[in-house]
């Protein structure tokens, strides 16, 4: 049996991690591989086509695009795994446990949301700033993107079909992106737009991460789970203020509805960190309240209360400068999220 779409897809997508992005589809029926390859500054976009995935590969691996021994040795991998190659063992994988699943999405979240900024700021400067740090983070997001494929071709028959269904929607989103890129590059996509893209992205991956929470089965790691899911949505608020402002300190003024955005996005943030409080465990807690005391914190409260207090614009606040800050103070909540993860982790206790 040939491979289907998802395996040809998997395969494309780990042996370009890091140099690119693609995935297998059908042009009129016949089966493609549609690539967007990291060439130096450029991106080039490639299409292969055959009777079967297999020949489409195979036409990648000719034109120098793909390796051979690698594509080949994916290929065998999936045939000593997949449900209909048989496993070894005889028996299906057992479904990933829920921090798990959840780490490797919001790793991702991560990225893309760092993607966002750099890509605001580069959009707002005219292409001036962070020019040679862009592409570096499209590798980045890439091979974080390409753990989440591993998971979906692993565990898919494993998995809440909620689950499955709102990747499904998640992947066309990152597919949509993914294509976006060579027009921010060129400057054809101006910071509002590519802003309210990655944020629709983001906010489809983390309905994946609530669709994931029945598979908590203990009810004592419920609370933890659920303060999970708040720290991932006030670190999507702040990843969303850190690309709005990026880009209204590099103009040094609002654009229609910024400031306001900017407000209800400072509230829902606070919103899920109180969420967050009120749920996790003590020791993330204890974090929280050191990160929210912390010098880093001060300086982005600083530059936020000049962003606020400054509605006609005039803020004189460098934009890298905010963009440094603002993502050191996101970083440090990656501390919070081990934190929980840990919890998560740990055996549940019985009760004596």
């Amino acid at each position: 049996m040939g491979l289907s779409v998802d395996e040809a897809t998997r395969i494309v997508q780990f042996c370009l991690a890091g140099d690119g992005w693609g995935k297998a589809t059908y042009d009129e029926d016949r089966p493609t591989i549609s690539l967007l390859v990291h060439a130096g500054e450029r991106t080039e976009r490639r299409e292969f086509q055959a009777e079967t995935f297999e020949g489409a590969l195979d036409a990648a691996v000719a034109a120098g695009v793909l390796k051979g021994p690698a594509v080949a040795k994916q290929i065998t991998f999936l045939q000593r795994t997949t449900p209909r190659a048989g496993r070894l063992n005889g028996s299906p994988a057992e479904p990933p446990k829920f921090h798990e699943a959840t780490a490797i999405l919001s790793a991702l979240i991560h990225e893309t949301q760092r993607e966002r900024g750099v890509s605001s700021l580069y959009a707002a400067s005219g292409g001036r700033v962070f020019r040679e740090e862009m592409p570096l983070q499209w590798q980045t997001t890439d091979r974080r993107h390409a753990e989440l494929t591993v998971l979906r071709e692993r565990f898919a028959d494993r998995l809440p079909a909620s689950v499955v269904s709102r990747l499904v929607s998640a992947e066309d989103l990152f597919s949509e992106v993914i294509a976006s890129r060579p027009a921010i590059e060129k400057l054809k996509i101006r910071p509002p737009e590519l802003i309210a893209a990655y944020s629709a992205l983001n906010r489809e991956f983390l309905e994946v991460v609530d669709a994931m929470l029945p598979m908590v089965t203990e009810p004592a790691q419920r609370p933890t789970a659920l303060a999970w899911i708040a720290l991932l949505n006030a670190k999507e608020k702040t990843g969303v203020e850190r690309a709005q402002l990026v880009s209204a300190f590099q103009r040094d003024r609002y654009v229609d509805g910024q400031y306001q955005s900017l407000l209800g996005l400072i509230a829902a943030r606070d919103s899920y960190l109180h969420l967050f409080a009120d749920a996790a465990p003590a020791s993330a807690r204890e974090l929280l309240h050191e990160q929210l005391a912390s010098e880093v914190a001060t300086t982005v409260q600083r530059m936020e209360q000049i962003a606020l207090d400054r509605r006609r614009g005039g803020f004189g606040v460098d934009p890298t400068d905010w963009f440094a800050a603002i993502s050191a103070q996101i970083d440090r909540l990656g501390a919070l999220e081990s934190a929980v993860l840990s919890s998560l982790a740990a055996p549940v206790r019985q009760s004596p």
